[in-house]
């Protein structure tokens, strides 16, 4: 067995289909069914159940292998990359995710990495602190900034900094101060980036009014920045966002409210995975990060 069978296994699963995992790899059907067959006569073991509207699903067996087979595919691929990366200068694309609270954060630090690094090229994702690491394991990036706790030992982490929260209200609304304390928040109309999985900011928000037995005003669950900052400054209601994500786009619409003794903050982490290979770029991207934001 080779690592060409193992790639024609992967794309069988991928696609559910033999039929359709052919015309994926650009091949005939019968020779890919064919090489099916021998991988399950040299396993002695059934991979795939067969339908009879020609779909394919993994038996138990078969489930286990494509684990091993994604895993030796992998390394393969890694190596490769490493041979090809040897003394040669920084390249590639790197592959970042990062929450939405944490992108303006990224984009100064991609700016000057930009700068020195000019023959980087960037693949950036934005989601939640579950989807991040999914996409960690998965090989779909190199790095990610999110926060949460990240106890796995397949993970290497720097912790960035306390990001506290504000209070954003436009210009022209009714509420004028130059600090808010949470029993007052509640009782203004709120709109909140949420809710989404996982100890999301929204989640923090939400307890901290349970535990001092306040019911909040939430006009509206909002789940786009732009669309939340474009109803704030409607005046439709007030918001708590991170400061390092409105400081530097928030404009004269807009008044940023410090929150007293506050109880809301992110706590993002550099995270990037100990097992496999790290690219040239992501490990000079992971120095550069420690080199400017983390000194």
């Amino acid at each position: 067995m080779d690592i060409r069978q193992l790639r024609y296994l992967i794309a069988i699963a991928e696609e559910g289909s033999i039929t359709k995992a052919a015309q994926a790899l650009h091949m005939a059907q019968p020779p890919l069914s064919k090489q099916l067959q021998l991988m399950e006569e040299e396993l002695g073991v059934t991979l795939f159940e067969r339908n009879k509207k020609r779909k394919v699903t993994l038996t138990p067996q078969g489930e286990l292998f494509l684990k091993k087979a994604k895993n030796v595919v992998q390394t393969m691929e890694e190596a490769v990359v490493e041979v090809k990366e040897y003394g040669e200068e920084v390249s590639g694309t790197l592959s970042i995710g990062l929450t939405i609270y944490d992108a303006a954060l990224m984009m100064s630090i991609l700016k000057q990495f930009r700068n020195e690094y000019p023959q980087v090229r960037f693949s950036i994702w934005e989601g939640n602190a579950t989807f991040l690491i999914d996409c960690l394991d998965n090989r779909q990036i190199d790095i990610a900034i999110a926060y949460g706790h990240f106890a796995k030992e397949q993970y290497q982490t720097r912790y960035i900094d306390r990001n506290e929260c504000v209070f954003i209200v436009p210009k022209d609304f009714k509420f004028k101060a130059d600090t808010v304390d949470v029993a007052l928040i509640s009782t203004i109309p709120l709109i909140l980036f949420g809710p989404v999985e996982g100890n999301s900011l929204y989640q923090q928000i939400i307890q901290e009014f349970k535990q001092l037995k306040l019911q909040p005003n939430i006009l509206c669950e909002c789940h786009d920045s732009s669309m939340l900052l474009s109803l704030v400054k409607s005046g439709f209601g007030a918001t708590i966002l991170p400061l390092s994500m409105v400081q530097t786009q928030l404009t004269g619409d807009f008044d940023i409210i410090k929150i007293e003794n506050n109880p809301w903050a992110t706590e993002p982490s550099l995270i990037w995975r100990t097992n496999g290979y790290l690219s040239a770029a992501a490990r000079r991207f992971i120095d550069y990060f420690e080199e400017t934001i983390l000194q």
